[in-house]
């Protein structure tokens, strides 16, 4: 007769491991649990503007043994980071998603957390290749399918938290299989608060989003191609991301507790307002913000002035016109172009 955890089934040692750890949630799946995803995929793909453009790169996320022939199993982790302060400057501003990435920072308390998990199924002798940046798999249909969750209209995944959630998962070569049972309601039929509140109208209608106009995308784009003012208008005074259709969402309210502070997101803060990153020169941008927020790549750093004078433009104050006034004289033209187009509009 064991006396301890030796003799549980190695998904079960898996799962208690998580727990001990700090992860919320724990499941392990099948790939070939993953393979509706493509039908599902599709349906949106068919409902929005070339949707096969936007979307299509990822329909081979719903059969991982295409790139890892030897998958027999996926391991997901859930993770919550609605638990962090929010600096006052970034409130509104930025996705709270990305303020408290903990992907490139090893003094996160989930990085420490997702590093130890992965070494543990190592050490259990199971091969394994990590869903991280820029990822293996659909993350949110893998939490689904492991009943870790359940995704609501705004195509976001919660639990019972909310949906203030990192997910994580691990392809292994282990058969193994492991899945939880949850008491979530779906959403009301006659809610519709969250497409009420996307600013672009990217989200559509329920469980239909278009990527390619999503403010998180728009904001965090590499495309030289300058948007028209009207779309400028309606990405508000968001810098870098959107929370609006979470924040919007009643299964959210007051699921956020602020108990914690997130590594080095308090020194960051004096640099996240509109004001500093246009008064900043590339080489602080680079400095500063590129770690942190990296979807911004290096040769497209005349992003943030982009967003930050459509940030003032948004949300205006006399205080910015001399801000927006010295981008006239940006080394981008592009900047040039959309501050000269900005004092158009507030003068």
């Amino acid at each position: 007769m064991c006396v301890d955890d030796s003799c549980l089934p190695v998904e079960q040692k898996i799962r208690q491991k998580a727990r001990s750890l700090g992860i919320e949630k724990c499941g392990v799946i099948k790939p070939e649990d993953m393979l509706d995803y493509a039908d599902k995929l599709r349906e949106r793909m068919s409902r929005i503007p070339d949707g096969e453009a936007v979307y299509g790169r990822f329909v081979g996320f719903a059969d991982v043994r295409r790139s890892f022939p030897w998958a027999k199993s996926i391991v997901v982790a859930v993770t919550r980071y609605g638990r962090y302060v929010i600096p006052e400057a970034a409130r509104a501003r930025y996705g709270k998603s990305y303020l408290t990435d903990s992907r490139f920072n090893p003094d996160s308390p989930e990085r420490k957390i997702l590093n130890s998990f992965g070494a543990y199924l190592e050490e259990l002798g199971l091969k394994t290749a990590f869903n991280e940046h820029p990822g293996l798999t659909a993350m949110r249909w893998a939490a689904h399918k492991a009943g870790l969750g359940i995704i609501r209209r705004n195509n976001f995944f919660y639990t019972e938290k909310g949906s203030w959630h990192t997910i994580t998962a691990w392809i292994t070569d282990g058969e193994m299989e492991l899945t939880e049972r949850h008491d979530l309601k779906e959403c009301p039929s006659d809610c519709n608060r969250c497409i009420k509140a996307c600013p672009t109208k990217s989200l559509s209608m329920p469980y239909t989003m278009n990527m390619a106009t999503c403010v998180s995308k728009l904001t965090t784009s590499n495309d030289q191609n300058s948007y028209d003012d009207a779309t400028n208008g309606q990405i508000g005074a968001w810098i870098y991301g959107c929370d609006a259709c979470q924040d919007a969402c009643p299964m959210n309210r007051d699921k956020w507790s602020e108990a914690d502070d997130f590594p080095g997101l308090e020194d960051l803060s004096p640099f996240l307002s509109p004001e500093k990153i246009l008064a900043a020169t590339y080489e602080e941008i680079e400095r500063v913000l590129s770690r942190k927020f990296f979807y911004i790549n290096k040769e497209s750093l005349w992003r943030w002035k982009l967003n930050a004078i459509n940030a003032m433009v948004n949300d205006y104050r006399n205080v910015f016109a001399p801000l927006i006034e010295n981008a006239l004289r940006d080394e981008y033209p592009i900047v040039r172009e959309r501050a000269k187009r900005a004092l158009e509009k507030i003068i």
